[in-house]
């Protein structure tokens, strides 16, 4: 008995003594093996652990609607076999599910559930746990709580998540109380070493001994051992994890003393010995040290924030974590520039911003090289201040300041070291761009697959896998079943190597596939290449940067380039707001349409009288306004070029075309709309032009595909014959849509093997408008197919032949949330899908092959979404111009049904009157003839539609 008991301490001691990951504290889930235990029983939590262990990896590859199902499997398997451990597992890995779709409530509640299985299962622990000191349940549910504070923190519920931690047992670790401390300290080859460490002597406790008296002496001796560095190292992790937690809400409450009390805790506590080495201890140190240069910094002490932040940076550097290196070098930089600004010896002030731009150089540089798909990647998410964004912003805000002291006073055109500090801002501008992408993509779990040859995909899902479940072993929930595990040298060893074989295997991806290559590892274009490969010389660039207390535009074209400050984003955002309010009727300003709307046309219950667009005089005012903020400076240099427009924050969601270039008039049809005057085409960043330009080609012909008025509701009379299995399938696989719907709603509820709890409007109107863009193109010349009803479905989209198509038109509910671009997509038919939920996300549309087809998503809002940061419609355009469309149309507000019949038929009678035209002109042509029309002159009518992407 003996013998099996060191076995467990064995296992248990494996999984402790090693790193975590912050955002999915490791849970101890061991189960001992039990001659005496009912088989059948036994055999449910035998498949409820594989049914755990298979719903964590389909999550961590971005597969939540399979996940969901598995996990939730796993949960009802551990109910029935009356194991708390496994429920309080499967019930954290469902927290981490909803977590990652945004659903922070629901998350929550399952980390709830998770934290009262694991103090169920701390009631009925067994004697060896009790005997050797090793209560893991007390633990996790430790754990479960900080899971708690975090989550309630990223929903921006600081109460509740100071209330979550404050729920927390801690206790200060001591070494000095450290059980059988000197013998650890003593032993030959380390802690955690083969041989002469402590694991060595658990290895020979494990096996056959001499004698049953050596057993028993060597038993005491190694329990002794483990029982002080596990409480040890466990009085560590949580007490660091609620340091750095209640820091953080006191930093975020300005209480900047506690906070920094609390900072201190953490940094002393993970630089105790013994557990000082471990991964642990090493982030909590990296996080510490920067967050008490972030609070220094706040008081405005720079000379100070210096030498912290870099403390910082060479205490990361020692301790191994390059990963997270980078706040303290983006700290180091901002504290440089602030203590410049303060110099008044003007070379001591160049010299300072000079140092400054370098740290900043530094920060990017170590984001950059940070490996793709890293299990590390979310690290800094949970644990600093700051985020990557802060970096390229801060950094392009420098260096664009610069180019301005630097350039003659009066002259916004720029040449020699004005020309070269501006032109690397605007690098790092198009390089923030990518990773904004990149993060959101890693963030919404996306695996890109298309252009990626099928023995490389195959190697490197293998590879992850292997990664994940080191991982679980590492710092997660470990499932095995008994038997002796490798040390965590050797695991970490292991995991060193599939990272490296993990980088050569995406490299020759990369290699293989260009597409691929420039979405995952983007070169941005320096301002030079914009001018040569993207523009042309009746184009020119406007590219925006909002920042917090300036914001920049460049205004480029062939053979110049102009630099100009703009006011600070929240003045630019409010700006654009204001236009918005003027465009759009106040009672249809709605986050989502279609939702809970009894008669509704395109989302919309809407007359088509003109006066419900609002008085023309308000609308005028408040356009100039911005017009005069976001254009006018640049207006000499742009003239009446075609402008391409990069657009930042709010920005995203006014159309550029319904600016009013002077102040005055009452009349909508006769105001003076940039669109008279310049063709207006956006982009992701000007890079991505170049990317598409190169990769896709446009099919001859014209050849349309139609996709509109797909089936929402099991009751609609067209879902008759629908195969019921199928449709009870795709319930239990709505997490995504229904997510998406909650998120921009408001609302959050668990959707499992229940009814979808919401209901979408048919469009009605999208059929006119197919049936109508059907004829005209037979009328053409061409061929249109239309895919109605049923066939409007997710599977047609993905299996289907699109690359025959110059244009494909979808015509539906379209949701999009800039901040998560999991809960970006387009609606199709719910009913009846044999594979698919209906909802065909951001992710999905990547893998998608339409051979240089236009995209037009007469949809609903398919522009529109939370805006935070200023990513906009970058995940949505990205993801069809990845899967080959250089151009793609989209709506920045819920249109009017009869306009935009009308709109969508004149614009592609005119793209196909001639095999030249182009989308961008027959679009602009078509909105200036609805303006002269008079009946729907107001912008709210004609304004909706933008493209994005290619104008050629």
């Amino acid at each position: 008995m003996k013998s099996k008991s060191i076995s467990l301490v064995f296992i248990l001691s494996i999984a402790l003594i090693s790193t975590i990951i912050p955002g999915n504290p490791f849970l101890l889930y061991a189960r001992a093996d039990d001659s005496a235990a009912d088989v059948s029983i036994e055999q449910q939590s035998d498949q409820a652990v594989e049914a755990l262990r298979t719903g964590r990896n389909l999550l961590k590859r971005g597969q939540a609607d399979q996940a969901l199902v598995q996990l939730q499997n796993a949960l009802n398997l551990f109910k029935a076999a009356n194991d708390s451990k496994g429920v309080a597992a499967a019930t954290d890995a469902l927290g981490d599910l909803y977590v990652r779709q945004g659903q922070y409530a629901v998350a929550i509640k399952f980390y709830g559930d998770a934290h009262d299985a694991f103090v169920e299962a701390a009631s009925k622990q067994g004697a060896v746990e009790n005997t050797f000191g090793m209560p893991d349940n007390e633990f996790n549910a430790n754990l479960m709580l900080a899971k708690i504070g975090d989550t309630n923190y990223r929903a921006g519920n600081v109460g509740e998540a100071s209330s979550a931690y404050g729920q927390m047992r801690v206790q200060k670790p001591d070494a000095s109380k450290l059980t059988g401390g000197a013998s650890v300290k003593k032993s030959g080859g380390g802690l955690l070493s083969g041989g002469g460490g402590l694991l060595g002597k658990i290895k020979s406790a494990g096996s056959a001994p001499t004698t049953a008296t050596g057993a028993a002496d060597t038993a005491q001796s190694v329990a002794g051992n483990i029982k002080g560095v596990v409480e040890l190292y466990r009085q560590s992790i949580i007490y660091s994890t609620y340091q750095l937690g209640m820091g953080r809400i006191d930093y975020f409450n300005n209480n900047l003393d506690s906070s920094r009390k609390h900072f201190d805790e953490a940094l002393a506590t993970a630089s105790m010995p013994v557990i000082g080495k471990f991964g642990q201890s090493r982030r909590v140190r990296a996080a510490a040290r920067t967050s008490i240069a972030d609070i220094v910094l706040r008081q405005n002490n720079f000379k100070d924030a210096v030498k912290f932040y870099g403390d910082a940076v060479k205490g990361a550097r020692e301790d191994k974590r390059l990963d997270l290196m980078w706040p303290a070098q983006r700290g180091l930089g901002k504290a440089r520039w602030l203590q410049a600004a303060q110099e008044k010896d003007q070379k001591k002030a160049q010299k300072g911003r000079e140092d400054a731009v370098a740290s900043y150089r530094e920060a990017l540089q170590t984001i950059e090289t940070i490996r793709a798909g890293s299990l590390r990647a979310d690290e800094s998410r949970t644990t600093f201040l700051a985020t990557t964004k802060d970096v390229y912003d801060e950094a392009a805000s420098d260096l664009a300041e610069m180019a301005l002291m630097s350039a003659p006073a009066g002259n916004a055109t720029l040449d020699g070291q004005a020309l070269t500090y501006a032109a690397e801002a605007f690098k790092i501008v198009e390089q923030g761009r990518a990773r904004s992408l990149l993060d959101m993509l890693g963030e919404a779990g996306a695996d890109i697959t298309e252009g990626v040859p099928a023995d490389l995909l195959k190697r490197k899902q293998e590879n992850l896998d292997r990664q994940q479940e080191i991982a679980e072993q590492l710092t997660g929930v470990v499932v095995a079943q008994g038997g002796e595990k490798q040390d965590t040298g050797k695991l970490e060893a292991e995991l060193e190597t599939l990272s490296t074989d993990y980088d050569n295997i995406e490299n020759q991806i990369r290699a293989a596939s260009p597409k691929y290559a420039a979405l995952t590892a983007p070169q941005p274009l320096t301002l030079a290449e914009v001018q040569q490969r993207v523009l042309d010389d009746k184009t020119a660039l406007l590219e925006y940067s909002l920042g917090d207390e300036r914001s920049y535009l460049w205004a480029v074209t062939q053979t110049s380039a102009a630099l100009y400050k703009l006011p600070a984003r929240s003045a630019v955002n409010q700006q654009a707001q204001d236009l918005r309010a003027q465009l759009i009727p106040p009672k249809l300003q709605r986050r989502i349409v279609g939702i809970d709307v009894a008669e509704a046309t395109r989302g919309l219950s809407l007359t088509t009288d003109p006066a419900q667009a609002g008085p023309a005089a308000g609308f005028a005012t408040a356009s100039n306004a911005l017009y005069k903020t976001a254009v006018e400076p640049a207006a000499q240099v742009v003239g009446d070029k075609r402008l391409l427009v990069v657009a930042d924050g709010a920005l995203n969601y006014v159309p550029f075309e319904a600016l009013v270039t002077a102040s005055g008039g009452t009349d909508y049809a006769s105001l003076p709309y940039l669109i008279k005057t310049n063709e207006v085409i956006y982009a992701p960043s000007a890079s991505v032009v170049a990317v598409i330009r190169q990769q896709t080609t446009k099919p001859a012909g014209k050849n349309l595909l139609l996709v509109a008025d797909p089936v929402f509701n099991p009751n609609d009379p067209r879902a008759k014959g629908a195969a019921a299995g199928a449709q009870s399938e795709a319930v239990t696989r709505g997490i995504a849509l229904s997510s998406a719907v909650s998120d921009v709603a408001g609302t959050q509820t668990a959707t499992t093997t229940q009814s979808i709890g919401f209901q979408l409007a048919r469009l009605n109107g999208t059929r006119v408008e197919a049936d109508q863009i059907a004829r005209l193109t037979r009328a053409s010349g061409g061929q249109a197919d239309e895919w109605l009803d049923l066939q409007a479905n997710e599977e047609n989209i993905k299996t289907r032949d699109l690359k025959k198509y110059r244009v494909l038109h979808i015509a539906t509910h379209g949701l999009l949330n800039a901040e998560r671009p999991q809960f970006t997509g387009l609606v199709l038919s719910l009913v009846g899908n044999k594979n698919g939920d209906g909802f065909l996300r951001t992710d999905e549309i990547f893998n998608l092959n339409l051979g240089g087809s236009l995209v037009m998503l007469s949809a609903c809002e398919t522009g529109l979404g939370k805006e935070k940061r200023g990513e906009g419609v970058i995940g949505l355009t990205r993801a069809f111009m990845y899967a080959g469309a250089p151009t793609v149309g989209v709506s920045l507000w819920s249109v009017a049904d009869k306009s935009t019949a009308d709109l969508m038929t004149d614009f592609y009678k005119r793209l196909l009157s001639a095999p030249d035209a182009s989308p961008s002109t027959s679009l602009r042509a078509a909105q200036v003839a609805m303006i002269d029309g008079k009946k729907y002159s107001a912008p709210f009518y004609w304004a909706p539609f933008v493209l994005v992407g290619e104008w050629r």
